[in-house]
């Protein structure tokens, strides 16, 4: 058999028409590298690095995503993940926006106003179970008795707030009638509760108990009496040009989820922590959350409730 080759096809004669059956194997012969290459070329995942460097501070969010990705190598082909040095919360919205980092997925608190922003989208998996809605207090020595003796939103009232430029926690509680205070690291927050010109930074159980080991947050202590609640679903967003790398995580969170190695990865994360706020002996003053109102409660069902456990 004599085939001429034009461009990249090649034509037979009708009298070798039985010898067809040669060319899947000349075609496995041509094209084999290309097949290989296009297969073994890494989907880069872009993904945010803690502010602080302790080494247990690795954030979970990128565990998960580690763990995503990992349950899917096998039908996706490899990956690797690239940080993006620490920045605020309105500058790191806007390099996702804008799709500046190739694939960049970051953990979000969700607000409809993100939801309905038409660059985004999110997998509404709530990737820390709602254990982050739950918030204990940094504060300095001088108010941990007055606050100690709190037990409504309404005493609330004559203390201030510190929250990130930008984050959900502001707009929630300034919707409650607290005072907020704003900074743009979690650093400065800390300087500035030290200094009196913030008396309460609420963080969650895991953030605090990782923080307070953590010489930046300057030697601040936690009452044990009082906690804030309110519904905070922390959900992973990306461009929505990155679609189909937020298809893949949300295939890896499930096939997680039904095998029991997300929740173990959970559970090392927030169990201890969640376990030593000791929530069932503090005083917990519930928040409403305006910024979930068009929020379907399907992602309700991951929940874990550590006040029923």
């Amino acid at each position: 058999m004599k085939p001429e080759l034009i461009g990249t096809q090649f034509l037979i004669s009708i009298k070798d028409a039985h010898k067809l059956y040669l060319c899947p194997l000349l075609l496995c012969l041509l094209f084999p590298i290309a097949i290989v290459k296009a297969n073994t070329q890494p989907l880069i995942i872009t993904h945010k690095l803690p502010e602080l460097n302790s080494d247990e501070r690795v954030l979970h969010e990128v565990e998960v995503l580690q763990l995503a990705l990992d349950k899917t190598v096998a039908e996706f082909g490899p990956y690797e993940l690239r940080g993006i040095p620490p920045m605020n919360r309105a500058r790191t919205l806007a390099a996702m926006s804008n799709n500046v980092y190739p694939n960049l997925i970051l953990q979000m608190s969700y607000e409809d106003e993100l939801a309905e922003q038409e660059s985004l989208a999110f997998i509404p998996f709530p990737l820390d179970r709602g254990a982050l809605s739950y918030r204990i207090c940094f504060m300095r020595d001088a108010i941990k008795q007055p606050i100690g003796e709190i037990t409504n939103i309404t005493q609330l009232k004559a203390y201030s707030f510190g929250a990130g430029i930008g984050w959900a926690d502001s707009k929630i509680l300034r919707h409650n009638n607290l005072q907020v205070v704003e900074s743009g690291t979690v650093i400065s927050l800390f300087r500035m509760t030290k200094a009196g010109r913030i008396d309460l930074f609420c963080r969650g159980p895991m953030e605090f108990f990782y923080e307070q080991q953590d010489l930046n947050s300057l030697g601040l202590v936690s009452d044990t009496h009082l906690a804030l609640y309110y519904p905070l679903p922390k959900f992973f967003f990306a461009h929505k040009n990155n679609q189909a790398a937020l298809d893949r995580v949300q295939k890896g969170l499930e096939i997680a989820y039904q095998d029991g190695s997300f929740n173990q990865l959970w559970s090392r994360r927030h169990i201890k922590s969640l376990n030593r706020a000791q929530l069932k002996q503090r005083n917990i003053i519930k928040l409403e959350n305006p910024l979930i109102m068009h929020l379907p409660r399907n992602y309700e069902m991951y929940l874990y409730d550590p006040l029923s456990q």
